[in-house]
């Protein structure tokens, strides 16, 4: 029998989450770690940790309960016998909430939950991989419309083996320079579904490709490139069939909520 393995390193990344009132499941989302100034965060979607819509903030819940805790699945290798190793998941738990009822997370030091992303601090975070890991060796592609994407996510909470997410194939709708709403983000043309809340988004070029900010051909790549661009966190409209707009928040909004949090501590 052949031992299976995992072809993709970015299969590692994407992490499922469970949001919890206690001891009962909310609903599922997805988050992800990333590392800067020499920190860890887990990322994930306002929505998600709050329990509430970002605009009109209504509880998303058919009942009104809102998350206390949420628990993420990440990937642990186990012996497996005859030099060989598995996968197992271990499911900490991460308190949204401390005991004088603070929350545990940051959001934007100036947007707040106008931007729909939150981080985390985080010590130990065992096999995964965070979304902009030097090992993932990801490169500084020039992003534009039509570009390929993929969102690595848990859509209505299906898995692609184990814990392992769904890749969704997407393109960039609209020009990444330009803000949407006045806000840090921007459109990807994809049908996504709920459970993808706070997935990573890559873009991808194949083929002969020039790095963002070079303009000598003698200076193009030919393969495949890979960028983290940011985190999905919805989709334009509630219907299926409306224009099937993701929505992604900028990689800058990640590292303007860490520094910001790591300035307080300081």
């Amino acid at each position: 029998m052949k031992a299976a393995k995992i072809s993709d390193n970015l299969t590692f990344v994407s992490l499922k989450i469970r949001m919890l009132y206690n001891t009962e499941e909310l609903a599922i989302g997805t988050a992800f770690f990333y590392k800067h100034a020499e920190t860890i965060h887990l990322v994930t979607n306002w929505h998600n940790v709050s329990g509430r819509h970002p605009t009109s903030k209504h509880p998303l819940h058919s009942q009104g309960g809102l998350p206390d805790r949420i628990e993420v699945g990440i990937p642990v290798a186990q012996p497996a016998g005859e030099g060989l190793r598995q996968i197992g998941w271990h499911w900490p738990t991460i308190p949204l909430y401390n005991d004088s009822q603070q929350a545990t997370w940051h959001q934007h030091p100036i947007l707040g939950e106008s931007v729909d992303v939150i981080t985390i601090p985080v010590a130990d975070i065992e096999a995964a991989i965070p979304a902009n890991d030097e090992s993932l060796k990801l490169d500084s592609i020039r992003l534009y419309p039509g570009l390929d994407a993929f969102v690595l996510g848990f859509p209505r909470a299906i898995s692609g083996g184990g814990q392992f997410p769904i890749w969704k194939r997407a393109s960039i709708a609209t020009e990444p320079d330009i803000d949407v709403d006045n806000l840090p983000k921007f459109y990807i043309d994809t049908a996504t579904r709920e459970g993808m809340s706070g997935s990573p988004v890559y873009a991808q070029e194949v083929g002969t490709w020039l790095p963002e900010g070079k303009t000598d051909v003698s200076e193009r790549v030919f393969g495949k490139g890979r960028r983290f661009i940011g985190i999905y966190s919805g989709r334009v409209g509630d219907d299926q069939f409306q224009a099937q707009l993701g929505i992604v928040w900028k990689e800058t909004v990640i590292q303007e909520i860490i520094t910001a949090s790591l300035e307080k501590l300081a």
